[in-house]
């Protein structure tokens, strides 16, 4: 039974959230004030603190600092009211790993708690993974590299929680597809429901997102719900959050805190049912040191954070999707493709996909339509993917005259590599941009060999 440490001065709030925890499966010791707080971790170590920011004599995050000193494992979550957001912020700069509002909505706290608590145990984290929830994503998510394997494993641990979800990356790596899937993990009732907010005019923004009544503003003809209301019980999934005006993060700010809005023209509060799933390919930290984004709607949305890496940070994932997309396209087109060349996979293999896997889906599509023969090979890709590979070597040899070959490209490239590297594999292979295996796949097709 896991133990937590609840510590508020509002003996109501002690009373319910004590209660309801305990009914839960977990127990717990509650105090009054920090100072009754501290005694009691001190002599029964709990694995979550549960702490209100305002008390009478130390304050939470006085607390959080006196415990993070000698304890940094122990849990600690913040209790705050909306007005208290900043202090918030700030103790979650300090060490704490959560913050929650008042009044607290005990099914969410539990589902927190939880995964915090599994986040503790990564043992617990590999057993969940490999489930049924496994052979869902399979058939969505292409992938083999061990860097997505471990993204989709929290996304499995944490598909049934209620709190707010941030995915970032480059434009193209997938942060929509992952937003789908956890939303089908969930199991929620609801739809998902995208909105793309970089593509919605400011002026009609706050419509679009908590909807209107009639004659609220100039050609409201009539009453519309926002996607806040339509999500019930779903994904609300905000593309490109980080495009969001500053004006308006404050009014998604308070619907996120208060769990409510009103369309506008209207003063009736509707409840908001739906787990909100945060994406955008900027950097929003940067933003908010920028005064570009607000810090403390940041640390509300990114409470669990997934961070896509680039395709030429996952090189293993690219022959799983060209095969993926040359079967799709194949049959979309009627062709017969059956293969991709080991050629055209070495070509794959050394490219940087500027546009991840959105560009890489395109060129697989051209590939398959413009095949002459049942497998795609180098002359169906674009030449444009050639083009860096050429300039280098015209860079290391200097002008040359006539139509330069793809095998001599490469073949000038990894012998300048390998001397560079005084013939060190692995050193060349990263400075290749390959692995080591495939290095020395090439070394042998070209005889490059050191001549003792």
């Amino acid at each position: 039974m896991k133990k937590i440490l609840l510590i508020d001065d509002e003996k109501n709030l002690l009373r319910t959230v004590s209660l309801n925890l305990s009914s839960r499966g977990f127990f717990v010791d509650a105090a009054l004030s920090a100072e009754e707080g501290f005694s009691l971790f001190n002599e029964k170590r709990h694995d979550i603190i549960l702490c209100d920011l305002k008390l009478q004599g130390i304050s939470g995050i006085d607390l959080l600092s006196k415990i993070r000193i000698f304890d940094k494992d122990v849990i600690f979550i913040v209790i705050t009211a909306f007005g208290t957001i900043k202090q918030a912020v700030d103790a979650m700069k300090l060490g704490a790993d959560d913050f929650i509002s008042k009044p607290v909505d005990i099914d969410g706290l539990v589902e927190n708690l939880k995964i915090a608590l599994q986040k503790r145990n990564p043992e617990k984290i590999s057993d969940d993974f490999h489930d049924e929830n496994i052979e869902k994503i399979k058939k969505d998510f292409i992938f083999k590299s061990n860097e997505m394997e471990e993204i989709l494993k929290e996304v499995v641990l944490t598909s049934k929680s209620v709190s707010n979800v941030l995915i970032t990356g480059e434009t193209g790596t997938g942060k929509e597809v992952l937003a789908k899937i956890m939303h089908a993990l969930s199991e929620r009732k609801g739809d998902f429901v995208p909105i793309n907010l970089n593509a919605i005019p400011i002026n009609l923004m706050e419509s679009e997102l908590f909807g209107h009544e009639k004659g609220s503003f100039t050609g409201a003809v009539v009453t519309q719900k926002g996607k806040f209301e339509i999500v019930n019980g779903g994904s609300l999934f905000l593309d490109e959050i980080g495009e969001m005006p500053f004006a308006m993060q404050a009014k998604l700010l308070r619907v996120i805190q208060e769990k409510e809005f009103s369309r506008l023209g209207s003063n009736l509060k509707i409840k908001l049912n739906a787990r909100i799933i945060c994406a955008t390919n900027v950097n929003l930290e940067e933003n908010v040191i920028e005064k570009k984004f607000r810090e403390d709607l940041f640390y509300r949305i990114n409470v669990l954070h997934f961070k896509i890496p680039p395709l030429r940070e996952r090189r293993d994932d690219i022959p799983a999707l060209a095969n993926y997309f040359a079967g799709k396209y194949s049959a979309v087109n009627k062709k017969n493709i059956k293969a991709i060349s080991k050629d055209t996979v070495n070509i794959l293999m050394n490219y940087d996909f500027p546009g991840n896997i959105r560009e890489l889906e395109n060129i697989i599509e051209r590939a398959v339509v413009v095949a002459t023969s049942d497998a795609i090979e180098p002359p169906n890709l674009p030449k444009t993917m050639f083009s860096k590979q050429i300039q280098t070597y015209k860079n290391l040899t200097g002008p040359a005259d006539g139509d330069i070959k793809l095998d001599e490209v490469e073949i000038n490239l990894i012998k300048n590599a390998l001397q560079k590297n005084n013939y060190n594999q692995t050193k060349t292979a990263i400075s290749l941009g390959i692995s080591r295996k495939q290095l020395i796949t090439k070394v042998k097709k070209y005889g490059l060999f050191r001549l003792k």
